[in-house]
């Protein structure tokens, strides 16, 4: 994989958590309040972005299975 890759995947991850974290429902949610996704954020999102979908997918599943509980 080429670094040109390596980041367009980051850009395209960190896009997709930018259009997550602007949607109205995640906004209000409580433990949404006091987050802040700035710049700094953004870059470490994309030059980490292997290790953020795994801490990403991971929450995901186990928020998933807790609602079939």
């Amino acid at each position: 994989m080429s670094l040109l890759n390596y980041f367009f995947i980051g850009s395209a991850f960190t896009f997709l958590c930018d259009v997550l974290m602007n949607l109205k429902p995640i906004q209000n949610h409580p433990k949404m309040k006091n987050t802040v996704w700035g710049w700094n954020e953004r870059i470490l999102c994309i030059l980490f972005w292997p290790i953020a979908i795994s801490i990403f997918g991971i929450q995901f599943i186990k928020t998933t299975l807790k609602k079939f509980k």
